[in-house]
């Protein structure tokens, strides 16, 4: 019992451990915590990034919001973009910009100076709501009760009008309901199997057009599934490189460390990836099954979960480095991720090779993130820090 609980007191260290010092997070405006709240009053000249349990938002912030958190509460004001991922998200504040939000339920009360695009199991834009923009949203039900400034596209099991739309509306859905205060500029067009519910005094000055869900052949399911293939691929290169970039920017010490460790220690890299990527899992199912350890479990599982996604991006990030280096030419970090990157992806869409490869790289960064991990503890426990 006693090494089990060292070793579960060690993965802790290791998975969670930050990989940046707190001076760092001051200055690249990064704020982490089980809260992480900007109270009203305060002003923020520059982009912000909040990462907690919990993210309220009650000042204002002259630049872009990052935040990802169970719940996220914006009542200020947001002069830029917003992106958002969480549980619950609630916006009874104002985004000057774009908003870009994904959560299990969004909830907004305030203003969207221009576009939004959001997807969720429940969206609901109330009548104290607006979006000068178009919306884009993907969910579960949603309800539009808001008036909104452009064109509206939507796919979702149940859908709500209750508002004037001035422009087209476009909707894939299951259900579709117009209320008596529903009011649309321009087109409706919705592919569903069910006729909608148009209350007779809701008001469209365009057409109204019925289409019946397409039922594909296997030529077009083929079609189908290879487009969603290659949409996946793009979205995952997306983000991929939005995140790596991130990283470079906000922890480069950190990230020049682990390439450090990639090329000094390969083969170890190669064999503590392994061993971490088999032994974790098992060992969560071990405190999953003594009841009390469950929420540890969870913590560590979020936390491993993170870090194997992450593991990739510091062997493209140090491929990249390695093809310049044999080029004789010096770069900026982030060009050299991103070359890196494009010659992965290329490399992962080769049958069986590909995937044998991003195997590889899945283990040689989790052993690299993990032996860098470990000696920067060490480093900070000898300088007294923690």
């Amino acid at each position: 019992m006693n090494r089990l609980i060292i070793f579960l007191g060690l993965s802790v260290l290791l998975f969670t451990l930050p990989a940046f010092s707190a001076k760092e997070q001051e200055e690249a405006n990064l704020q982490t915590g089980e809260l992480v709240t900007v109270p009203s009053g305060e002003v923020i000249n520059k982009d912000y990034f909040a990462f907690g349990e919990k993210v309220e938002i009650s000042g204002t912030i002259n630049g872009d919001l990052y935040a990802a958190g169970g719940q996220i509460l914006i009542d200020g004001t947001i002069n830029g973009d917003l992106l958002a991922a969480g549980g619950k998200i609630s916006i009874s504040g104002k985004i000057s910009q774009d908003a870009r939000i994904i959560g299990g339920q969004i909830i907004i009360d305030g203003e969207i100076g221009r576009n939004l695009t959001a997807s969720a199991g429940n969206i609901e834009l109330t009548d104290s709501a607006k979006v000068s923009g178009t919306v884009v949203a993907g969910g579960g039900s949603i309800l539009l009760a808001a008036p909104i400034g452009k064109d509206v596209m939507i796919a979702a099991r149940n859908l709500t009008v209750s508002d004037k739309i001035s422009g087209n509306l476009k909707a894939c859905v299951g259900s579709l309901r117009l209320t008596s205060k529903a009011e649309i500029s321009g087109d409706l067009t919705y592919w569903s199997d069910e006729k909608a519910s148009i209350d007779e005094n809701a008001k469209i000055l365009g057409s109204v057009t019925q289409k019946t869900p397409p039922k594909p052949s296997p030529e077009k399911m083929f079609g189908i599934f290879a487009g969603f293939y290659l949409f996946v691929t793009f979205i995952s290169f997306i983000s991929t490189l939005i995140i790596g970039l991130l990283l470079i920017y906000l922890y480069p010490k950190y990230n020049r460390d682990t390439v450090s460790t990639l090329r000094k220690r390969p083969l170890a890299s190669l064999g503590i990836g392994f061993v971490t990527l088999v032994v974790a899992p098992i060992a969560l199912i071990l405190i999953f099954s003594t009841i009390v350890g469950i929420p540890l479990a969870l913590i560590l599982l979020a936390s491993y979960l993170i870090t194997v996604y992450l593991a990739r991006i510091y062997v493209i990030f140090w491929g990249g480095l390695y093809i310049f280096e044999r080029l004789g030419k010096t770069v900026h970090e982030g060009w050299a991720f991103f070359v890196g990157l494009i010659v992965y992806f290329i490399i992962t869409l080769i049958p069986i090779i590909g995937g044998i490869i991003a195997f590889l790289v899945l283990l040689s960064g989790l052993g690299a993130l993990v032996l860098t991990k470990k000696e920067l503890y060490q480093t900070l426990r000898k300088q007294n820090i923690i």
